[in-house]
């Protein structure tokens, strides 16, 4: 179920980048703040600009808790990356990976899902296609190289 049809799921946005910056600190093995925040990822230089969506993304994958605090699958993550980065995509976007067959999966039909305004839900596709990679889930039909609909857009002067 999408958001468009009554689904109350509020899907991360956050940029890749962030994402990345954030799980390669992950894999240092003595790497572990007491607590996860704005404040710690502009010191650090992650998500610049965009340190509330990657704060917002950690929590829906249940990586930190509501007060920024590292959980079970933090430490999960750092011991066994891709199965616990599998098993969490797989629970948290359940109503998704329900609903849409991997291998009928497409940029269209994810940002489809994500619904509108269509910008947003092609950061969320983005995610979750990256997401999936860094799992080993696959996504057969997912373009590499996502085309973006802002540049669609016609200028008007």
């Amino acid at each position: 179920m999408s958001k468009g049809i009554g689904q109350s799921v509020k899907y991360p946005s956050a940029r890749l980048k962030g994402m990345q910056e954030f799980m390669e600190f992950v894999r240092e093995p003595s790497w572990k703040p007491s607590e996860l925040d704005i404040k710690l990822f502009k010191k650090l230089g992650m998500a610049k600009g965009r340190e509330g969506s990657a704060i917002q993304t950690l929590r829906f994958m249940g990586i930190v808790d509501d007060d920024g605090a590292p959980t079970i699958e933090f430490d999960n993550l750092k011991k066994n990356y891709q199965p616990t980065l599998k098993r969490l995509v797989q629970e948290k976007y359940s109503d998704l990976l329900n609903l849409l067959p991997l291998s009928k999966a497409n940029q269209l039909r994810l940002v489809s899902y994500f619904g509108d305004p269509v910008e947003t839900a092609e950061y969320q596709a983005k995610l979750f296609v990256w997401f999936c990679e860094q799992s080993g889930i696959e996504l057969p039909n997912v373009e590499k190289k996502f085309h973006r609909a802002r540049f669609d857009k016609k200028k008007t002067e």
